[in-house]
């Protein structure tokens, strides 16, 4: 039982470290919370996290029909490791921009159709899954995807009711946001990279 929760707590640590570094996903939600409209912030973070549930099924679906194991484990495990350390290095160099990138005076009419819309053609977050989610799902599986969906619904909660709460001070609250993104994504970018060289080396 004790094991269970150490893997689902891992999962939502995971889940926060694709869902707090700054983004459309984060600016928009920003955007609309600032100015008094955390429950539209909140819905725009449900269309993205739809997004992240179609391309969990997506992943499942490839990981029941592809053998993932050996080499191709250790290599998909490498090139996780490679994504998430680019989004700490995308994450730290936005530090000094704040929440912008999102003009606040447009008035979204679909919140939840935009924050889906942004979610499925995502670059990085079509790569996070096809590489990250798919190595989790082959190697670890429901109960780590279960606390990493658990992660991402506590943060587009949290989050827009953070951002409404200390709208006078959002770069603050972006800066710690920032750095906290960075440290999740180098810790599990490190757990993948020695991973996939342990299934590599047989050390």
């Amino acid at each position: 039982m004790l094991e269970l929760i150490q893997v689902f707590i891992a999962g939502s640590a995971l889940g926060l470290s694709l869902a707090m570094p700054p983004g459309p996903i984060n600016a928009l939600m920003a955007a609309e919370s600032a100015q008094g409209r955390a429950l539209r912030g909140f819905i725009v973070g449900l269309g993205a996290m739809t997004a992240d549930t179609i391309f969990l099924v997506v992943s499942y679906t490839l990981g029941s029909l592809v053998s993932i194991e050996g080499p191709l484990r250790g290599s998909l495990y490498l090139i996780s490791a490679a994504i998430l350390a680019y989004l700490a290095y995308l994450t730290y160099g936005s530090r000094g921009r704040g929440v912008g990138g999102v003009s606040s005076s447009r008035k979204m009419h679909l919140p939840y159709v935009m924050g889906l819309t942004i979610g499925l053609t995502n670059p990085l977050q079509i790569a996070w899954w096809l590489s990250v989610g798919l190595s989790l799902i082959v190697s670890i599986g429901p109960v780590i995807i279960a606390g990493f969906f658990a992660g991402i619904v506590l943060w587009i909660i949290t989050f827009p009711l953070v951002i409404g709460w200390a709208s006078g001070k959002v770069p603050h609250v972006y800066a710690v946001v920032i750095y906290v993104s960075v440290a999740l994504l180098l810790v599990f970018a490190l757990w993948f990279g020695y991973s996939g060289l342990v299934i590599l080396t047989g050390l």
